[in-house]
């Protein structure tokens, strides 16, 4: 019986770790530590909430120092349109805002951006990172990071689908 009991204790924990940085229709607010950037994007679709959770890792990079400038930006897209976003001067995105709107069925996004220690000398941009209502889990690979964001709004499936821009860290 204790054995059950440790069991049911575990299976509760470990689904409350299924942690989420948002809820369905509530707004979305990370960011990375100072010196951090964003390596690991992980997101899933609910088809009765027309929306999306979503969660991050971050880890230290040499593109940037706890003391790098950082700031948000306002509103790099609107509702049911392409989102096009890089940060200027070569910069990495740390953070990421985001409101949701049942009307839309979508969300619009701020971006924090931090100056890098040196210019990127080659950025690229991926493919699609996931499929209409389905799960996304991209991983930035050690010697990149992300400088970018393009996401396609379609209404039939209230959803996004992404594709990133990544730059390679500075030698």
């Amino acid at each position: 019986m204790e054995a059950v009991k440790i069991l049911l204790v575990l299976c509760f924990l470990l689904e409350c770790c299924n942690c989420w940085v948002n809820q369905y229709d509530k707004p979305l607010s990370f960011e990375c530590l100072p010196g951090q950037v964003l390596t690991k994007i992980v997101s899933q679709h609910n088809n009765y909430r027309e929306d999306r959770q979503w969660d991050f890792q971050c880890a230290y990079t040499s593109a940037l120092t706890p003391k790098s400038s950082c700031k948000w930006t306002n509103k790099v897209n609107q509702y049911d349109k392409v989102m096009n976003f890089k940060c200027p001067t070569g910069g990495a995105i740390t953070g990421l805002r985001s409101v949701h709107n049942n009307y839309y069925e979508d969300r619009i996004y701020d971006v924090k951006c931090c100056d890098v220690v040196k210019q990127p000398t080659s950025c690229d941009l991926t493919g699609y990172v996931n499929v209409y209502d389905g799960k996304m889990n991209h991983v930035i690979k050690p010697c990149k990071y992300l400088h970018g964001i393009y996401s396609v709004h379609n209404n039939y499936y209230e959803d996004r689908r992404h594709r990133f821009y990544e730059c390679n860290l500075p030698e």
